[in-house]
């Protein structure tokens, strides 16, 4: 009975520091230089962007810890070393290729890369052999500590992509040829996805666009795709350096920054 006064006291005092506390939280972490930033919409993917030297400033600058800076072939992989921000990617054409170049590069990367299309650039072997190829290099990523991302044409993607889900982190649907083409690329990935998901549940999946043809229908298709992916995957040129730009920002337009203070 002689308590019950203090323990009032005490409960109030209590509730009063935790709603102080919640109120002052962001005006500290703000103060400390903490970014605090919620995603909606497109900008909730994570960004894989094919990096040239006019393009790296611009990627230091806007990405994020998840984004990926990639360069398509090893000789190009020097392009990487001014990346100071997310991931860096680089592709192999080959299995002769990743073998080649892996042991000097995978101290350097965090994601090996394969392109396997009907192409004089992937071997004929490899062609003829889909499944067995990427097992040998998820064997490679995996010596090496390596993420494994996967990037099929689109005829590789429907003949075999499910069937190589299970061995790879990433798979890239190259939707950009046809990214002009809203009803083709819907049916594409719309009917290939849930597939790759049920083949492998922790994969992460996304569609690759060009910088070409109109900005705002190309963030409007990528939009209209949200239920199904992951990523966005961007093809760049030494030409288009403006677009990428442009896609960029309508891409990550939808960003909620929580109150800060100014001049902290």
């Amino acid at each position: 009975m002689f308590l019950t006064k203090p323990l009032v006291r005490t409960s109030f005092l209590l509730a009063t520091l935790a709603i102080i506390f919640a109120v002052l939280w962001p005006i500290f972490t703000a103060a400390a230089g903490v970014e605090q930033e919620e995603f909606e919409g497109t900008a909730a993917l994570w960004m894989d962007m094919l990096i040239g030297p006019p393009l790296v400033p611009f990627f230091n600058y806007e990405a994020r810890e998840d984004d990926i800076a990639r360069v398509d072939h090893p000789s190009q992989a020097g392009q990487l070393d001014g990346i100071n921000k997310g991931r860096k990617l680089v592709v192999f054409k080959s299995l002769a290729e990743a073998e080649a170049y892996l042991p000097d590069l995978a101290a350097e990367i965090d994601i090996a890369g394969y392109n396997l299309e009907h192409s004089p650039a992937t071997p004929a072997e490899e062609q003829a052999d889909p499944v067995g190829s990427i097992q040998k290099m998820r064997d490679l990523a995996d010596m090496y500590g390596l993420d494994l991302a996967l990037g099929p044409d689109h005829d590789f993607a429907l003949s075999h992509g499910v069937a190589m889900a299970p061995y790879v982190d990433f798979f890239i649907l190259q939707i950009q040829r046809q990214q002009t083409n809203p009803p083709v690329v819907h049916e594409f990935v719309t009917n290939l996805v849930p597939q790759l998901r049920t083949a492998n549940p922790g994969l992460q999946i996304s569609a690759q666009i060009r910088t070409e043809g109109d900005v705002q229908a190309v963030v409007a298709l990528i939009d209209s795709l949200l239920p199904y992916l992951d990523g966005v995957s961007i093809l760049t040129s030494p030409e288009t350096v403006d677009v990428a730009e442009e896609l960029v920002f309508f891409l990550r337009a939808n960003r909620i920054y929580l109150p800060q203070i100014s001049g902290l």
